[in-house]
This record gives C-alpha cells, sequence and structure tokens, in this order.
C-alpha cells in the first residue's frame, strides 16, 4: 500500500491522499479558487508531506 500523503496551506486547508497527481490537482484547484493564484505541478509536489 503506498503511504498516505498530505498537503496543507497557511489559509488552513488540507489535502490527503495516497495519489500525488491528486494532491498536487486538488492543490492547483484550491489556490486557483480561493487564492486567485497559479501553482506549478513543482510548487506543489515541494509541499507534499508523509502523514506520520
Amino acid at each position: 500500500m503506498t503511504e498516505l500523503k498530505s498537503l496543507r496551506c497557511p489559509c488552513g486547508f488540507e489535502v490527503r491522499s495516497r495519489d500525488e497527481d491528486e494532491l498536487v490537482r486538488m492543490t492547483q484547484l484550491h489556490a486557483k479558487s480561493s487564492h486567485g493564484q497559479e501553482i506549478t505541478t513543482e510548487q506543489a509536489k515541494a509541499l507534499i508531506q508523509a502523514v506520520a
């Protein structure tokens, strides 16, 4: 089974998934809809952390 990963925005938004691509998509959607910002795949991946 793949490791559970998390990405948390300073605003409090958090997404968890075992699928890194899903984390990236959800983070990009959040950044665009909530903050009006575009973030790259690389920027999103840099924020991903393993869930302890």
